[in-house]
């Protein structure tokens, strides 16, 4: 069965405060990473997931080991980034 709630229960509601993954860049949730083509998207996307998957820094900035999905819905297998192996060779270790 679907649950509902009002818009007074959701008003009312006390939520705990997100925490950060990227120490003070992002929380925990989705996002959408938009821009003009061929400036690195889709290679920050990529570093930022790998960064949270490995708990390593990323932008000079902590990060929280977790579970992190890559889509890249543009590409198809030859025109993807470069294998992982090649973006960051200390993440070879656990693939």
């Amino acid at each position: 069965m679907l649950q509902t709630k009002t818009a007074e229960e959701i008003l009312s509601t006390v939520f705990k405060p997100k925490e950060f993954i990227i120490d003070g860049l992002l929380t925990q949730g989705l996002y959408v990473l938009a821009g003009a083509q061929k400036v690195g998207k889709s290679w920050l996307a990529m570093d930022i997931c790998l960064s949270i998957a490995t708990g390593v820094p990323v932008l000079g900035r902590e990060t929280i080991q977790g579970t992190a999905l890559y889509l890249c819905l543009e590409d198809n297998y030859p025109t993807s980034p470069k294998p992982l192996c090649c973006h960051r060779p200390h993440y070879t270790s656990w693939l």
